[in-house]
């Protein structure tokens, strides 16, 4: 994905007060069932809302507002079911002093305990994710004090009615969904997270619901641009309509297995249909939806697909994991949005068309692809002799169509291409989603793959032009395997199907190991054999973006950059819009430091002139 990956954090973040506003006055945890609380709050008039912390507390962390000195309710998420007894040592060795917990109460999954005093409270914030038998540890100090008790609201096992509670489960939901950094927020499968069952809440029926996540997510965490909303059954997306709002700057955003069967659903985060539209979107993933199955079954239905989410979100790069043309670049740093046909794109350092390691593994790159491309056009059974006995090949076909400005126009790209030969062991797992088909679409030994290789139509590769390929060479450790010294050649290229004409580009990865005497590898001279053949096949995108750059003749201080550094620029160029120039000025300034560069930028943008951007 571009950013960030849709996955599951448990972290900690920054939180922001709420000054001395009492619970009851927030309408959306209100509309949730808030007592009506007139007279203070819950902790008998101690003063309500949570408090903005000095210290380095989780998720902005509450200080108390009055005496520090009494008995302070904690509560403790991932302990329930673990002995009391094991807890407790466990408390007392990790805070270096006696913990003693006392009125200790369960609701849900989180346990509600006292301690003596302020001071051993936030000794165990200090130790929020901590693993106790296998477990993580969350603790919070409840500045309103859940009660317990004879006639006490909220019991273990009765469903707590208030707001205060509501928010307590919701910060505890947050927690373990929120990644460390504090910028991906995972709300997949909520209908099926132990906190949300025990709110006796259905998320899929329940807009408030949504909508006191997402508040609350505001409010503790600043940074969100990533949101994961997979696999919530959701066929109407207004339960989320305020995503712009509450994340301004969202970037990547998964609706991946919903139940959503129309696009024009997205209307309500788009321009289309709302007024703080998702303008920075950057990455969309639909797969598996209703929707976005019935385009791809259309004619052409890539290019369509592509087009109609496009025209509600000009901006993203990334559509199902497969990288699309941006129709619109999101707003810059310096406040303006350009079309991404009109601003070609710049990278920080020049582009080669090919990359080795070293000479020695460039000339034998080079020496196997002509080769093997050679037998491989002529005559595919003289190939047995230079794959392994045990080789494995695999072969992926995306039929997608591309959206390159090149393919656009090129009459090859938008030729209508029969892949039926190739899809049928096609092992593309977006698609192929069942297990077993998986396993057996890998083509395994060296008969084998001979065989499936013979039964693919022939070819034509162009191997007299050699600015149509692009490969990558270098030496890689294999881990296990009796043969070292191995070699991963990556090419790009492009053939001609000799019965259609059909022009097809393709990437093809070759794990390489070296012949052993007396193998026919050796017997036929060549110095490797293969082990693992992976192919690509893809609708023609012609072979200009690897072209080198007309820089790459011309001295310029990018060429000593090192692979870490040229990747912070890449990301530093991408994240704040600046040009290359501007780029390594910035880091260079921040001696290198990435995190310190991309803290400080908000700040010293506003001082810089225009052709910084431009």
């Amino acid at each position: 994905m571009s950013n960030q990956s849709f996955g599951r954090g448990g972290g900690r973040g920054r939180g922001r007060g709420q000054g001395g506003n009492r619970w009851n006055s927030n309408p959306v945890f209100s509309r949730l069932g808030a007592p009506n609380d007139q007279g203070g709050s819950a902790n008998g008039g101690r003063g309500g809302g949570f408090q903005q912390s000095n210290s380095n507390v989780p998720f902005g962390g509450a200080s108390m507002v009055g005496p520090s000195d009494g008995p302070v309710q904690v509560s403790i998420k991932g302990c329930r079911g673990k002995p009391e007894a094991s807890l407790r040592k466990f408390l007392d060795t990790k805070v270096g002093r006696p913990v003693n917990l006392s009125n200790i109460n369960f609701r849900g999954e989180i346990m509600y305990v006292s301690v003596p005093s302020m001071d051993i409270a936030q000794e165990l914030l200090k130790l929020s994710g901590i693993r106790f038998y296998g477990e993580k540890l969350t603790f919070q100090i409840k500045t309103h004090p859940v009660k317990f008790g004879a006639g006490a609201p909220g019991r273990d096992g009765a469903g707590a009615s208030d707001s205060v509670t509501v928010r307590d489960r919701l910060v505890a939901l947050l927690q373990t969904r929120v990644d460390p950094q504090g910028s991906s927020l995972d709300l997949s499968a909520l209908s099926q997270d132990s906190i949300i069952q025990s709110l006796g809440a259905d998320p899929l029926q329940d807009s408030k619901l949504f909508e006191a996540i997402l508040v609350l997510a505001t409010q503790l965490y600043t940074d969100i641009v990533t949101v994961n909303l997979a696999n919530n059954g959701m066929s109407s997306l207004r339960p989320v309509a305020n995503l712009g709002m509450h994340f301004p700057h969202l970037r990547n955003l998964s609706l991946m297995n919903n139940r959503i069967s129309d696009l024009r659903e997205l209307n309500c985060l788009s321009a289309a249909g709302s007024k703080v539209p998702l303008s920075e979107l950057s990455e969309l993933i639909l797969q598996g939806n209703p929707a976005s199955d019935a385009e791809l079954r259309l004619p052409n239905g890539g290019a369509s697909y592509v087009e109609k989410v496009q025209q509600r979100f000009p901006t993203i790069s990334m559509l199902d994991m497969n990288p699309v043309t941006p129709r619109a670049q999101p707003v810059s740093a310096a406040g303006t949005s350009t079309s991404a046909s009109t601003v070609p794109r710049e990278l920080p350092f020049p582009v080669a068309q090919s990359f080795a390691e070293d000479q020695a593994i460039n000339e034998l790159a080079v020496g196997f692809l002509e080769g093997f491309f050679g037998l491989y056009d002529g005559n595919r059974g003289g190939l047995a002799d230079i794959y392994d006995a045990a080789a494995v090949f695999s072969l992926m076909v995306d039929t997608t169509h591309p959206t390159s400005e090149f393919a656009r126009t090129n009459s090859d790209s938008q030729k209508r291409v029969d892949f039926t030969a190739y899809i049928r062991i096609s092992r593309n797992l977006t698609r192929v989603k069942s297990q077993h088909k998986r396993i057996h679409a890998l083509v395994v030994g060296r008969a084998a793959v001979i065989q499936a290789i013979a039964q693919l139509p022939a070819t034509r590769h162009p191997l007299q032009d050699s600015q149509r390929f692009s490969f990558d060479a270098w030496r890689a450790d294999v881990d296990g395997c009796a043969q070292q010294g191995m070699a991963v050649v990556a090419v790009h290229g492009e053939f001609t199907e000799v019965q259609t004409g059909s022009l097809i580009s393709f990437d093809r990865v070759f794990a390489l190991a070296p012949a052993l005497p007396g193998s026919p590898a050796a017997a036929i001279g060549s110095p490797c054999v293969i082990t693992n053949d992976q192919l690509t096949l893809r609708r023609y995108n012609g072979f200009h973006s690897w072209l080198p750059s007309s820089e790459l003749a011309a001295p310029a201080p990018v060429l000593n950059l090192t692979p870490e550094q040229q990747e912070m620029a890449r990301a530093l160029q991408e994240q704040t819009g600046m040009n290359p120039e501007w780029t390594l000025k910035c880091l260079e300034s921040y001696g290198w430091n990435y995190q310190q560069a991309m803290t400080e930028f908000p700040q010293v943008r506003g001082t810089l002139p225009a052709e910084a951007f431009q």
